[in-house]
């Protein structure tokens, strides 16, 4: 296991888990957002891959859909980590918060970004940047 900013992260798959990804009992899935993660990712403006602070610009990672919604499901991310995720884990499908592979992953950075809470209890959160910087295509 490997340890970023004092978390371990754990390996799940072969693969160390994204730090938005790991539960409670230190587990956790590729596809599945720990919400109370997701939260603190947002609050306390850690990357949700490393877990270490947030530096500008801030970038998302998703589908081409949530790219055009500007709507994120995974949390914010450095902008080496987004592009390190999805080289590394993208292409074993459903990965960061994604239920299945999207059929292309856009990393998306921006300055800023609003957190949008769940309309009904238990509803999963979301990620909206404020102001795209840019916007690419990885593979």
């Amino acid at each position: 296991m490997g340890v970023v900013n004092g978390v371990t992260r754990p390996v799940a798959d072969g693969a160390r888990l994204p730090f938005a990804c790991v539960d409670d009992a230190d587990g956790g899935r590729h596809d599945t957002v720990v919400k109370a993660r997701a939260i603190r990712c947002s609050l306390s403006r850690v990357c949700g891959v490393c877990g270490d602070a947030l530096t500008r610009p801030i970038a998302f990672v998703g589908s081409a859909e949530e790219a055009d919604a500007t709507a994120f499901a995974f949390p914010p991310c450095h902008l080496a980590c987004a592009e390190d995720a999805v080289r590394d884990l993208g292409p074993r499908g459903a990965v960061l918060g994604q239920r299945e592979a999207p059929g292309e992953w856009v990393v998306l950075t921006t300055a800023g970004f609003d957190l949008v809470r769940p309309t009904r209890r238990g509803g999963p959160v979301s990620f909206r940047p404020n102001s795209v910087l840019g916007r690419q295509n990885v593979s």
